[in-house]
């Protein structure tokens, strides 16, 4: 496919994106959770995963939350189509899964549409992952829904998260036994996972069960999403324990690929602090660890969203 017809996919796929959100009210879509992720910023990692996959060639890749597929159209443009050996896409609303099927469904994804959450991972693992999980509050969850979800995400992760986790959370852990040992692994996120307590099991799998590569804070300024104010991040891993002395890339502001701010951190030391965004903060550049920071000398809490 040439490159004129990708990109006219992507305005095909824009403007899809545009008419099926027209038609949704934002207070709905706000409660389950569903932010289109930028072209931009799509762009960006899946140009990050073609620098950092293990066989650039033989890619099997999975979208847990499609939506209308931006990062389907995005892998279309930064791999060559003869590297693509599978791709498969998961989404739960109708809405956007069947859209996303007619458009795509001819040009090499297979479209799921159904909840990735009581899927069950095939026998054939996929080599990278990229997703931007639906960002549904843990009071949006009903309590049956909620053991469901720890029960599953327990038995295919390890991982206990507490009643306060978002579903974003779950799908992180769920999608452990989809990836295959050495697979590659895309999340863009909310940051308050860095800092809250519930984010603490999140912290602990990133530091104990994979290879933490990356994580890219963007400036909470700098909000990501049109309809959404949420501070965001991409977390970026290898399926694989992490090496002894392994060291952490965290950036700040900017873009994935242009960050504004950047340095490295030992597992050690992210073990350690259970705050990780003060890592790196606007405006004072990197920080000695640990030093004082207001957290240090108050009780910090969440205010009203």
């Amino acid at each position: 496919m040439t490159r004129l017809a990708l990109q006219e996919l992507e305005a095909r796929r824009l403007a899809l994106q545009e008419e099926l959100d027209s038609t949704r009210d934002r207070a709905a879509r706000n409660r389950i959770g569903q932010y289109a992720t930028p072209t931009s910023l799509a762009l960006d990692m899946l140009r990050y995963a073609k620098a950092h996959l293990p066989a650039p060639s033989g890619v099997r890749f999975v979208d847990p939350a499609l939506g209308t597929g931006a990062f389907y159209s995005a892998l279309l443009r930064e791999f060559p189509e003869s590297s693509i050996e599978q791709a498969v896409g998961y989404e739960i609303d109708p809405h956007y899964g069947e859209p996303a099927r007619s458009l795509w469904g001819e040009r090499g994804l297979s479209v799921r549409v159904e909840d990735f959450t009581r899927a069950s991972a095939p026998a054939q693992r996929f080599n990278l992952l990229i997703c931007n999980p639906p960002y549904v509050r843990h009071h949006h969850l009903g309590s049956s829904e909620k053991l469901r979800l720890r029960n599953r995400t327990q038995v295919a992760a390890g991982l206990r998260f507490s009643g306060l986790a978002g579903l974003y959370c779950y799908f992180l852990g769920l999608s452990h036994t989809w990836v295959e040992a050495g697979g590659l692994a895309g999340w863009l996120i909310p940051s308050e996972f860095m800092d809250v307590n519930y984010g603490r099991a999140v912290r602990k799998y990133l530091l104990e069960s994979v290879t933490l590569l990356h994580i890219h804070r963007f400036d909470p300024t700098e909000v990501q999403f049109d309809d959404a104010l949420v501070s965001s991040a991409v977390v970026w891993f290898r399926k694989a324990p992490p090496p002894p002395g392994h060291l952490v890339r965290f950036s700040y502001g900017g873009t994935l690929e242009r960050p504004r701010l950047s340095r490295t951190l030992s597992v050690a030391a992210l073990a350690t602090d259970s705050k990780w965004t003060r890592q790196l903060s606007s405006g004072r550049g990197p920080r000695t660890i640990p030093g004082p920071v207001l957290s240090d000398f108050f009780r910090i809490k969440r205010g009203l969203v």
